[in-house]
C-alpha cells in the first residue's frame, strides 16, 4: 500500500494551511501543532518523533513562503499575505 507522505511537500502544505486558517501565528505555535499531529498519527514505525526534524521542516516551509511573499514576518509573528492573484 501507499505510505503515507511525511515529506518537505507534505509538511509544506500543513503549514501553509495551518498559517492560511490563522490569519497570524508564531513559528513556535505552527511547530508545536505539528509535532502534536505527527504524534497523533502515530504511523512513525514506533520510533519517537524527531520532533527537532519537524521543527526544521517547518522552518523551512515558513523561509519559503516568506520569500514568495504569501506571509509576511513581523518580529515573532507569521501572517498570512495569500497567493498572489494570477
Amino acid at each position: 500500500g501507499e505510505k503515507p507522505d511525511k515529506g518537505l511537500r507534505s509538511f509544506s502544505l500543513k503549514v501553509c494551511q495551518m498559517v492560511e486558517s490563522k490569519a497570524v501565528t508564531t513559528y513556535q505555535e505552527v511547530a508545536d501543532e505539528l509535532v502534536e499531529q505527527v504524534e497523533q498519527e502515530g504511523d512513525n514505525g514506533g520510533k519517537a518523533v524527531d520532533d527537532k526534524n519537524i521543527r526544521r521542516r517547518v522552518y523551512d516551509a515558513l523561509n519559503v513562503l516568506l520569500a514568495i511573499d504569501v506571509v509576511q514576518k513581523d518580529k515573532k509573528n507569521v501572517r498570512w499575505r495569500g497567493f498572489p492573484k494570477a
